[in-house]
């Protein structure tokens, strides 16, 4: 996903990461260091309980995404890497929900209305998909496939 699209945005509000450059915001590994400080210090029985049962802790999440609402969205690295659950946390760690699918099906089951994610805007899925590159600090318009 990220080899076709790069770093950027979904539909002005879904936005992915990438790790090959640690001096652009939508770096996964620092906005992975940030999210597991702010997770684990938090009381998230929940979501706790839910990684627990799948062989992780909130300290090992990944944030590969976040959208403009403050969501977040982490893979959970247990099993083979190309087969981790994503883990889509409501801002204010108030719900979450896990998709047993690898995070290209997440984005496009979320884009074409397949999957349901209770906490983001219906407007979201309104339109056709939209992608947005991310460019060294500017954002370039362009037609998702």
């Amino acid at each position: 996903m990220l080899e076709l699209y790069g770093p950027g945005c979904f539909n002005d509000f879904l936005w992915i990461y990438e790790n090959s450059r640690p001096d652009i915001w939508p770096n996964i590994g620092a906005r992975s260091r940030e999210s597991s400080e702010i997770l684990s210090g938090k009381d998230i029985l929940d979501i706790r309980s839910t990684v627990g049962r799948l062989g992780a802790a909130p300290g090992d999440l990944i944030q590969w995404g976040s959208t403009d609402n403050a969501d977040s969205l982490f893979w959970i690295p247990v099993g083979p890497e190309d087969r981790w659950p994503t883990l889509i946390v409501e801002a204010g760690q108030l719900d979450f929900l896990v998709i047993e699918e690898q995070s290209p099906a997440v984005i496009l089951g979320l884009l074409e209305g397949a999957l349901d994610c209770p906490f983001f805007p219906v407007e979201f899925k309104d339109s056709g998909p939209l992608f947005e590159r991310w460019s060294g600090g500017q954002v370039g318009e362009g037609e998702a496939p």
